[in-house]
């Protein structure tokens, strides 16, 4: 009796040992995940430099300062490219083709001010940053000289599983380029009127891309737009 009563005693002190251990793997994980999201400062909704005057001195540039960008800068550009101005509906900068927001827009950060190098997905919802993986991967983007010097680079992929269930996927592509030609254009104009400069570009590595960001079978990576600092 007091055999069976001390393996009772084991097997009970294993059981509870287990689920400690589970527990704290579960606890581990969420901690990590939140350690791996950035909240972004909140973007300004008024400046000092006109649509008009955006529009004039828009120009792409190639060349650009050795000098880091800031994450204001940044968290103003992602809210440009497609951040939320309707909450109640989810609208965004950007228009959408029957508002499916096929677009993902990825950070890769090479030198930002108070942002650990990286890639980044921007989430629209809660304007914040989710890292996908560690360490400067702006070769992974291309290997154009812009690509490697520009502190912050934009990657847009697509992600045509909401529009092709609706409209094809023939169409969910055609209204995706559309609709990256919208956001990037927003994103240019929004450096024009902080001060920086930029370039989109289509020359970018799609198979390096879809590793590094890990991309499935209707994702697709087509367009990159860079941001800086003016060359001295």
């Amino acid at each position: 009796m007091v055999i069976r009563s001390t393996l009772i005693l084991i097997l009970m002190t294993v059981v509870f040992s287990l689920v400690g251990i589970q527990i704290n793997r579960a606890d581990d994980k969420e901690a990590t995940a939140q350690q791996s999201v950035t909240s972004l400062p909140a973007p300004e909704t008024k400046g000092k430099v006109s649509v008009e005057e955006a529009l004039a001195k828009r120009r792409s540039v190639r060349t650009y300062s050795t000098e880091p960008v800031t994450l204001q800068q940044v968290s103003q550009l992602l809210w440009a490219a497609q951040g939320i101005t309707e909450p109640t509906k989810g609208l965004r900068t950007a228009p959408s083709a029957v508002a499916t927001y096929p677009l993902r827009v990825y950070l890769f950060a090479g030198n930002v001010k108070d942002l650990p190098a990286g890639v980044y997905e921007y989430i629209p919802k809660g304007h914040k940053l989710q890292l996908v993986m560690e360490g400067d991967q702006r070769t992974n983007v291309g290997s154009q000289p812009q690509m490697q010097t520009a502190p912050a680079l934009f990657v847009y992929v697509a992600d045509y599983t909401n529009t092709a269930s609706r409209f094809g996927k023939d169409k969910a592509k055609e209204w995706a380029f559309v609709e990256a030609g919208h956001s990037a254009q927003n994103v240019l104009l929004e450096e024009v009127a902080l001060g920086m400069i930029g370039v989109p570009m289509g020359g970018f590595e799609a198979d390096k891309l879809r590793s590094t960001l890990k991309l499935g079978e209707n994702q697709n990576p087509i367009y990159v737009v860079s941001a800086a600092l003016k060359k001295e």
